[in-house]
């Protein structure tokens, strides 16, 4: 292998598209299930328990209303209370949320980037998988097909080291064999 096809193969971290996909689709399938039951947890517990759960957003424009305060500064004769003017914001009926939609465009938020976490570790994970049975499929190719065969070489942290071990004893015991076959 040359160095070009070294350094190429070990940034290349779809080897075995089948594979890898289908280990996605394993991950993918559990983590969906899972968001599923936790939003119709979050349904029936607003439903059962909340009433609905109704939220109100407040309106954008203030309400004066004026406020009865004691008067300190009242002389003889003079009023003790006055009233002061208060900007308030009052919910706005018109454009209610329930807590559900809260909580369920909150769980989708999240979902979306645990999944996209879990595409990442799992392309990441099942490469340290599917390079060591690429490796070993080619070097059984080879061997079926009758042509001279490597050691299968394995990266560090990789997973599959004692079956790569194994069979490099194979494969060693094989071109042992031959070489007395010919000499």
């Amino acid at each position: 292998m040359s160095t070009h096809q070294k350094k190429s193969f070990r940034f290349q971290y779809i080897v075995d598209k089948e594979f890898q996909f289908k280990f996605l689709l394993h991950y993918s399938l559990l983590f969906i299930s899972g968001v599923s039951v936790t939003l119709a947890f979050l349904y029936w517990l607003n439903q059962s328990k909340f009433d609905g759960g109704a939220v109100f957003r407040l309106r954008q424009d203030a309400q004066v209303v004026y406020w009865k305060v004691e008067n300190e500064d009242a002389g003889p004769g003079e009023e003790k209370f006055k009233y002061v003017p208060r900007d308030i914001y009052l919910p706005n009926y018109d454009h209610q949320l329930s807590m559900y939609t809260i909580q369920f465009n909150a769980v989708v938020t999240l979902s979306a980037l645990y999944l996209a976490l879990i595409t990442v570790f799992s392309i990441f994970k099942s490469h340290k998988m599917a390079g060591p049975v690429f490796s070993i499929k080619r070097s059984l190719q080879r061997m079926a097909s009758g042509q001279p065969i490597e050691k299968i070489r394995v990266r560090k942290g990789d997973e599959f080291q004692e079956l790569v071990e194994l069979l490099n004893e194979v494969i060693q015991k094989r071109v042992a064999q031959d070489e007395q076959k010919k000499g």
